[in-house]
């Protein structure tokens, strides 16, 4: 009997099937037992009465492969409106180990760093299944409007180049059988090129950035979309074409992707196809910013991400729109290829557009002659010889024309209104991260190893410090005391877990206020209460007073409460409660690099 799809169920009603597909999970109800069944096409529900069929499958776990013929029942109250009933089931695949991530409920109960320890079995879970379906319809989608509408071809750039492909120092050096090569940033030089081929051309091409960020919005790797074109009358078509491109893409997903939008229960982002995205130019934008917050960057030479996330309220408010292009940039901030204003050529014909907060885009205008373009090079320090390939074209006619840059995986956090990119990337490469695994950190454990390091890594960075030996202190006052320090000058340093996840966090807090749980709570995403000295002592050596603000060490996500900063000394514990460093608060923040907040109280 041919496979019948779960989603296919509703059009065989008292029809006999055959299913095949993996165990999602049980649910037993003494006489009357009920298998959800996972395939491609979603979930189907089976029923299951007979005691010898239930016995087949009732001590397996989830990813157990089944194949089950039964007959097709009407039913109400089931997901699809039908179920299976009367089933004859074979186990192809037995599971017997516990999964080590729940997938197969509707939501993952864990924190991200949880689930990516265990990506290649979370993935089945059906709320990260529908974030990449959706994926792959912005990609279809862009692939659709590029080819059909705008009649541009589709190229394939290497990522193995000799020289950097933007300039700066954030790239990947790879042995190339003894030569030294570079990872591409972006396939930028090699559109352009195209341009002199095609015309019109698009990629979706890897990119590889050697930045070391650990923010919500930055990955070491990812895919970008790519578009460039000649022969334009003003530069601004390009932003035209970019509009367009992402009402295309939301317009396909409002038709394709709404199974999986509402599985996620997102709402997508407001691009209404009948209102322009607003445009303004840098300076306008710094003004916009400035009259709405009070806040004065106006001399800035970028736009800071409370400015970004501003503009977009700005937008949606005046505009009924989350986007919004900001163009005219200084030409200090942008590579070497962007065309300079004709009027004022200290501005640039480039633009970045924001949504619902966030940059997803760059692009602009290029240089299209020689000597302007070696000019560009020489202007950012680089070496023209370096790029004698890509240069040749502009000795060989390049019309004027310009493009974009758009990343894969921030288009979709950001269309989707999810909060770190890692959840749209497979298997994210980040500092911390290979392709998905955790890069193993050098954990310390036990109080004279951790002092050790630490008094290792202040004199490694050559910062000034005391090391003192005293008395046990009972109090931050009796620390500060025998330290001759400030009482705000001491850090206290403390250990909760999360009450979901029991995942350990490091709040450090100045010594002379409190913690405020409610506070911590919104930080980290889930109510933390305190660990357990013992299972401080056991898991990382240490006794209360005497852990240091080194979260780092311990392989701790660390926190430091905003007011640290505000004092130019810090002194705290190193591991023993006999034990204190006094050193300067801005070199404890540039070795321990913590993520700052405001969870400190009186």
């Amino acid at each position: 009997m041919k496979r019948v799809l779960a989603a296919e169920l509703p059009e065989c009603i008292n029809h006999q099937v055959t299913l095949r597909g993996w165990l999602n999970n049980t649910r037993a109800f003494g006489k009357l037992n009920f298998l959800i069944l996972r395939d491609r096409s979603g979930f189907a529900q089976v029923v299951i009465q007979d005691k010898d069929e239930w016995k087949k499958i009732c001590d397996l776990q989830p990813g157990t492969v089944l194949k089950i013929e039964g007959k097709v029942s009407h039913a109400p109250q089931a997901e699809l409106g039908v179920e299976v009933v009367e089933p004859q089931i074979q186990v192809e695949v037995p599971v017997h180990e516990v999964p080590p991530v729940d997938y197969y409920k509707p939501t993952i109960q864990s924190d991200l760093d949880f689930i990516l320890d265990h990506r290649p079995i979370a993935l089945r879970n059906r709320q990260l299944q529908a974030v990449f379906k959706i994926q792959a319809e912005i990609t279809h989608a862009f692939r659709l409007f590029m080819h059909d509408v705008v009649g541009a071809v589709e190229y394939f750039a290497p990522n193995i180049i000799g020289a950097s492909s933007e300039g700066g120092a954030e790239f990947f050096n790879v042995d190339y059988f003894g030569y030294t090569a570079t990872l591409a940033q972006s396939s930028q030089l090699y559109k352009q090129i195209m341009v002199g081929v095609n015309e019109r051309v698009f990629a979706l091409m890897p990119f590889f950035r050697a930045e070391n960020s650990q923010t919500t919005r930055h990955l070491a790797e990812g895919k970008q979309f790519e578009f460039e074109m000649g022969f334009f009358d003003d530069w601004h078509q390009v932003m035209d074409v970019q509009e367009a491109c992402i009402k295309a893409i939301i317009a396909h997903l409002e038709i394709y992707a709404q199974k999986d939008i509402q599985t996620l229960g997102k709402e997508l982002i407001k691009a209404p196809k009948e209102i322009p995205f607003p445009r303004v130019t840098f300076a306008e934008a710094q003004e916009i910013y400035f009259q709405r917050t009070g806040i004065d960057e106006r001399q800035e030479p970028d736009l800071s991400p409370a400015a970004e996330r501003e503009l977009c309220l700005y937008a949606q408010e005046k505009f009924q729109t989350d986007l919004i292009f900001v163009t005219d940039w200084k030409r200090s901030k942008r590579p070497f290829y962007s065309y300079p204003n004709d009027e004022q050529p200290d501005l640039t014909n480039t633009f970045d557009l924001l949504c619902a907060g966030t940059e997803i885009t760059s692009g602009g205008q290029r240089r299209h002659t020689y000597e302007s373009m070696v000019e560009g090079i020489l202007e950012k320090g680089m070496d023209p010889a370096n790029f004698s390939d890509y240069l040749s074209i502009f000795k060989f006619g390049m019309p004027p024309h310009g493009g974009f840059g758009m990343g894969l995986e921030r288009l979709t956090m950001t269309i989707l209104r999810l909060k770190n990119i890692r959840e749209c990337s497979l298997f994210p490469s980040d500092p911390k991260r290979i392709a998905g695994n955790r890069i193993k950190a050098k954990i310390f454990f036990g109080a004279e190893s951790i002092r050790n390091e630490i008094i290792r890594l202040i004199k490694h960075n050559e910062m000034p410090f005391e090391h003192l030996c005293h008395e046990a202190t009972p109090t931050s006052e009796d620390s500060a005391r025998v330290r001759g320090t400030a009482l705000e000058e001491g850090i206290k340093s403390l250990i909760v877990k999360g009450k979901s996840t029991k995942k350990n966090y490091q709040l450090n807090i100045p010594s002379h206020l409190k913690l405020d749980m409610k506070a911590v709570a919104e930080l980290v995403g889930e109510k933390c209460e305190f660990e357990d000295p013992n299972v401080i002592k056991e898991r990382y050596g240490l006794i209360i007073g005497g852990v240091p603000p080194f979260g780092n060490l311990l392989n701790v996500e660390t926190f430091y409460d905003e007011k640290i900063s505000s004092h130019a000394r810090a002194a705290f514990n190193c591991g023993l409660v006999t034990e204190s460093i006094v050193m300067n608060g801005k070199d404890l923040l540039a070795l321990v690099q913590p993520k700052i907040g405001r969870f400190a109280k009186e």
